[in-house]
């Protein structure tokens, strides 16, 4: 698992192998939600051929359904424990350089 995208304070992306997973906050402004998802193989298709663009569109749309109250596309695609626990290790690699 690397992280090989950012936008900081926001969202970050991993890869693993051919499976891409995304860490996502989402201020609500009185708290902030954090999630870690695995990104459906149509959005990874669509980051290997847009690029960073795809992941901006993806994540302003996680924005806008999280303000309604829908937090059914996160649930959907929710990463597995270990998922989860390879992305953090990922990062505390990436935050020591």
């Amino acid at each position: 698992m690397n992280l090989i995208e950012q936008q900081p304070h926001f969202w970050e992306l991993y890869q693993n192998h051919d499976q891409y997973y995304l860490s996502i906050a989402v201020d609500m402004s009185s708290v902030v939600s954090c999630w870690d998802i695995r990104l459906a193989d149509d959005v990874a298709e669509h980051y290997k051929n847009k690029g960073r663009i795809a992941i901006e569109e993806l994540a302003d749309r996680i924005v806008k359904e999280s303000y309604c109250g829908d937090f059914s596309l996160l649930e959907q695609l929710s990463a597995s424990p270990e998922d989860k626990q390879a992305m953090q290790q990922a990062f505390m690699l990436w935050k020591k350089g």
